[in-house]
């Protein structure tokens, strides 16, 4: 029978938060640095305010129902479930060794 290192899903928990959280530090920093670096073009700026809505992109809404919910939560248990597998793999490899 398997039984599961309670440490190692700790850190595996921990992990993979910190590389969720991580990831969505560089998205935010990332479209920091695309506002302060971003040079509107002044000429002809009256001309057309729909052109200007339809060249710069926003982004789109996020809408976090029931089902979003479910799937960022089983991706997150896919991802801390990999490591615990990855990590005890080699914990049992350089055992051996």
């Amino acid at each position: 029978m398997m039984t599961i290192n309670k440490r190692l899903g700790m850190e595996s928990l921990l992990v993979t938060l910190l590389f969720t959280l991580g990831f969505m530090a560089w998205n935010v920093i990332q479209g920091m640095l695309m506002t302060l670096n971003h040079t509107p073009e002044m000429m002809n700026t009256d001309s057309s305010v729909m052109m200007l809505q339809s060249k710069v992109d926003f982004g789109s809404i996020a809408r976090w129902d029931m089902t979003s919910i479910l799937i960022a939560a089983v991706g997150f248990l896919l991802l801390a479930a990999a490591y615990y597998g990855l990590r005890s793999g080699i914990q049992r490899w350089t055992q051996r060794s």
